[in-house]
């Protein structure tokens, strides 16, 4: 890890390296005894704790283990930079503590409501999955604590009234806009649709989004159907989708299930123009898992990993890239960056309270102007929802992951219409 990070103005640091560093991701002490998330009033051995819980095994593993990389990477670096010099005059450093929840909504609720009154974290790190954070959220909101979080996109999550939460993920009404749009780009254009969505929160608000969409298109819904979160097997709704003749495929769902999609959309022979899968279609370990099935497959992401935000840690968003593959051997995609930029709306907030409270932080969060991360400029609705549209990237056979639509920041063309099987 390199000592040599661009600290810009809004990041304010302490001269000399960090001492304390991360307290580690399960079963640590929060922080110190006055509670309000500050530790001791006083000089630059405080610390802020920052907790969360996250899906760190079971399906969702591989993606959240993208946001905690991120925040271990770049808490690590503020430190190692002297810590963070808050508006009420003391610096600090921060602490972690993530604790595993497998994606699992009870499980979660437990762990914040521990974290608050055993731990005394006052600040809060979102989990993953629109059907977790909903009622993670509802926790912060009943214990007044800001939390910020990168991996739920419900729009249920923010239309509760809940002051309390902060998304940096487009809302998931928004996810399938972008690639709709792209294939009625295309040519020839397509006439027909079909939508598959698992039942869970995330998936459900990104297929009734798409249907919106659908319905201001000349696009016929020929498939529109809703499988079980558990399931294994996708093989009849495809078969549907192929005797339908869809000419675009679009799966609401997660990473298992996009696995699923891209092995029996062969097995199955569906033979579509386009196929997109919401979420962990884009990463490494997808196309790992997939091989060759997941060529021409498409994704949406809130990111450009070709962007070069400037960011006061890393000094820009490629140096972040190379971060992460030298640190941890993969290739982040937008949950990554997502995750860089929830640790930085702490800190920007930090600095900006004269009293180190959650009810000052929140309001700090929510008043806050634009500020630089590694996933761009950051600001948030009167919801708490940051303003960003969905990008579109497709695996192509050469060179890869590209990022295809809009055409104002595409690397290549889509490869449209998906080639037959039988033609690979």
């Amino acid at each position: 890890m390199t000592d040599n990070h661009n600290r810009r103005t809004f990041l304010k640091v302490a001269g000399g390296t960090g001492a304390l560093g991360l307290t580690g991701l399960a079963g640590c002490a929060g922080n110190s005894s006055n509670g309000d998330g500050g530790g001791d009033s006083g000089g630059s051995g405080d610390t802020i704790t920052l907790g969360g819980s996250m899906s760190l095994t079971g399906d969702n593993a591989d993606l959240g283990r993208l946001y905690k990389d991120a925040y271990q990477e770049t808490i690590d670096r503020i430190n190692e930079s002297g810590g963070v010099e808050a508006g009420d005059g003391n610096t600090y450093e921060l602490e972690m503590v993530l604790r595993d929840d497998s994606t699992d909504a009870s499980t979660s609720r437990s762990i914040y409501q521990e974290l608050i009154d055993r731990e005394g974290i006052d600040y809060l790190l979102g989990p993953y999955s629109s059907s977790v954070t909903l009622p993670a959220s509802a926790v912060a909101a009943e214990n007044e604590k800001p939390m910020v979080e990168g991996g739920g996109a419900s729009p249920e999550i923010f239309s509760q009234g809940n002051e309390w939460i902060f998304g940096l993920l487009p809302t998931a009404n928004k996810y399938a806009k972008s690639y709709i749009d792209m294939a009625l780009a295309q040519s020839p254009t397509p006439e027909s649709i079909a939508i598959l969505a698992e039942d869970g929160t995330f998936s459900q608000s990104t297929a009734e989004g798409a249907r919106n969409k659908i319905e201001q298109t000349d696009l016929e819904l020929v498939v529109d159907q809703t499988f079980p979160s558990g399931t294994s097997d996708l093989s009849t709704n495809l078969g549907r989708v192929r005797d339908q003749g869809a000419d675009v495929l679009l799966l609401c769902a997660h990473q298992k299930h996009n696995i699923i999609l891209a092995n029996q959309m062969e097995s199955q022979g569906v033979n579509v123009d386009a196929a997109m899968g919401t979420v962990g279609s884009l990463n490494d370990s997808f196309k790992g898992e997939v091989g060759p099935n997941g060529d021409y497959i498409y994704g949406p992401t809130s990111w450009d990993i070709n962007a070069d935000f400037e960011d006061p840690v890393y000094g820009g968003t490629q140096d972040f890239v190379a971060a992460i593959e030298d640190n941890y051997d993969y290739t982040p995609d937008y949950h990554s960056a997502a995750g860089e930029a929830v640790i930085m709306t702490f800190v920007n907030a930090f600095q900006s309270v004269d009293e180190l409270t959650p009810t000052a932080v929140r309001n700090a969060i929510r008043d806050s102007d634009p500020f630089s991360t590694v996933y761009g400029d950051v600001s948030f609705d009167d919801s708490g929802v940051i303003a960003k549209n969905m990008l579109i990237r497709q695996w192509q056979p050469e060179p890869g992951l590209q990022t295809v639509y809009p055409s104002s920041v595409a690397q290549s063309d889509p490869l449209y219409p998906m080639p037959d099987w039988s033609e690979r």
